[in-house]
């Protein structure tokens, strides 16, 4: 029965990734082709942000209420109405649904289905390390996603809206076998009170705080992961714009997109290697952050195709070391106690910088040009961390 639960999570892991990404590698030059420029694309991405924000809690709720089933089933069929909305939609307004319909999908599925994974384990007596469940995962991830990009790039070069009606397709089909396999006979329905919620969330908030402004470590994570994700959003959502003047079709997106995650990965991989050459946590981290920026800004300066890839590609291994190494830094410098509160608003801090790096990158980028807004960006993050190991 346990290896059963399992096949089932990683297939409905495999179907639920495939499907959002079908139009990962040309997301922007969709909604560009439907009349958006720069900056109103990131405002759109900017509703998904902060739908996620709010919904976060009362999705969670709902997991807690009515099951962690009930919750991934919506969050698959939310997402698929998402995707079929962006297909149908001429007008930022139309756009600005989608995402929030995706994003409220999204954050029913946040934490549930894993829950759900780790609770039926359990009631099935599964005495395995769940390490090894978790890798697969991300294997599974990593393939699905590049597998996705590949496929809906080509799609798109058929017809745009190929790659939006194929995701949603599969999403609802996810939704549809979500109902009928997932088993949850551990389950038993929890009162929930929205003034104790709300009430969990201000104490979270306030202990988080006091111990970040004691800790030189957390204000360290927590002022590094800001900077960079205000920084990478200009790459994140201009690269397709950027690389498609070297490109002939979308379908080279596609594959360009496979490259970045096959980086990140490589970077991953790496990181204990790369610990080991700095000889320091904090040195490791500072200088994978300076060649996240220099990648950056780099590849804005270069008119060679082959050259400027090469650079992204470069920022794309940095940041692939980054994550592992903040993660490990990060819990090796926090209490047990509070661990789980101190990880939770290290998560709101980067999407503070994500939301004013979405508004700054758009609309910078619309009145300059991208190769200013990527030089600008590396170069502040080059130099608020310069700054930062000068300041210890």
């Amino acid at each position: 029965m346990a290896q059963r639960t399992i096949r089932l999570y990683l297939l409905l892991t495999l179907l639920t990734k495939l499907g959002g990404s079908f139009i990962s590698a040309t997301y922007v030059m969709f909604l560009i082709s439907r009349g958006l420029n720069l900056f109103e694309v990131n405002l759109v991405n900017l509703i998904f942000f902060t739908t996620l924000f709010l919904s976060e809690i009362p999705t969670g709720a709902a997991a807690d209420v009515f099951g962690r089933k009930t919750s991934f089933v919506i969050s698959c069929f939310l997402y698929s109405a998402g995707m079929f909305i962006y297909a149908i939609s001429y007008s930022f307004w139309g756009f600005a649904l989608a995402e929030a319909a995706a994003a409220i999908g999204a954050t029913f599925a946040s934490g549930a289905f894993q829950a759900w994974l780790v609770d039926q384990l359990q009631y099935q007596n599964y005495k395995m390390p769940l390490g090894s469940v978790f890798a697969k995962e991300q294997q599974v991830t990593h393939a699905a996603g590049i597998l996705g990009a590949v496929a809906g790039a080509y799609l798109a070069d058929r017809n745009t809206l190929l790659p939006w009606m194929t995701g949603g397709v599969i999403m609802f089909i996810a939704g549809i076998l979500a109902l009928v396999l997932i088993k949850e006979e551990y389950f038993v329905r929890q009162n929930f009170h929205l003034k104790t919620s709300l009430q969990s969330m201000k104490d979270t908030i306030k202990t988080s705080i006091r111990y970040g402004i004691k800790s030189k470590a957390v204000k360290f994570i927590l002022v590094m992961g800001t900077l960079q994700y205000f920084a990478v959003q200009a790459p994140n959502m201009q690269w397709q714009p950027f690389f498609s003047r070297f490109l002939s079709d979308k379908t080279s997106l596609g594959f360009v997109f496979a490259a970045i995650s096959v980086c990140l990965m490589a970077g991953s991989l790496l990181s204990s290697r790369f610990l080991k050459l700095m000889r320091h946590e904090t040195r490791a981290l500072a200088i994978s952050q300076i060649g996240i920026g220099i990648g950056i800004a780099a590849t804005a300066l270069l008119a060679s195709f082959p050259f400027a890839l090469g650079l992204f590609l470069f920022q794309e291994i940095a940041r692939g070391l980054f994550r592992p190494l903040k993660d490990m830094y990060l819990n090796e410098n926090i209490p047990s106690k509070e661990r789980a509160t101190l990880i939770s608003f290290e998560s709101m801090s980067h999407h503070a910088g994500g939301l004013i790096g979405l508004l700054f990158s758009g609309f910078f980028a619309e009145h300059t040009s991208i190769e200013a807004t990527w030089v600008l960006s590396g170069i502040i993050l080059v130099g608020t961390t310069l700054w930062l190991i000068k300041k210890k």
